[in-house]
């Protein structure tokens, strides 16, 4: 399958599930998650958003993804939307471990389950992106940051097996 094929064919799923997900919000009680959105944005926020608007708010970003990748509507621009978002879903293992571990790590709850397949998510918004892994490494070895050559090992022993 080419390239652009691909891209289509993720952009599409990806695009159904923010579209599910997001559609859930709109109606109180049918997303396993709304309580744990709610929790986090009001953390995230300060408390400065009212949860109830918080939660229309985020069903508006997480549809607005979902119909504007199904669509192929400014691709570029609505992955990087996604992936500011799918970056903030994992904010709850931090803010709330209590609530995504079941007796400590790594035993994942439901919740905890439901916010680590973001990590597939993640990676499909990438390849979307055409990242090319060696540009990333390149502009990570100009970095001289000590994180950068964590990543660095981390990429090259997954290139190794």
């Amino acid at each position: 399958m080419k390239q652009p094929a691909r891209n289509s064919l993720l952009a599409i799923s990806i695009g159904l599930v923010y579209l599910w997900f997001g559609a859930l919000k709109f109606f109180p009680d049918l997303s396993p998650a709304e309580e744990l959105a709610k929790s986090t944005v009001h953390v995230l926020t300060f408390g400065l958003i009212p949860d109830g608007v918080a939660l229309i708010l985020l069903a508006l970003w997480e549809t607005w993804i979902g119909i504007f990748l199904v669509f192929n509507v400014a691709r570029k621009t609505v992955v990087f939307m996604a992936l500011v978002h799918i970056i903030f879903t994992f904010t709850p293992l931090v803010f709330f471990p209590d609530q995504v571990f079941s007796g400590g790590m790594p035993f994942l709850t439901l919740l905890g389950q439901y916010i680590i397949k973001n990590l597939i998510i993640i990676a499909a918004l990438f390849s979307m992106l055409n990242v090319d892994l060696e540009s990333i490494k390149f502009k990570l070895k100009r970095l001289q940051h000590p994180l950068s050559s964590v990543i660095l090992k981390l990429g090259s022993s997954h290139k190794e097996s």
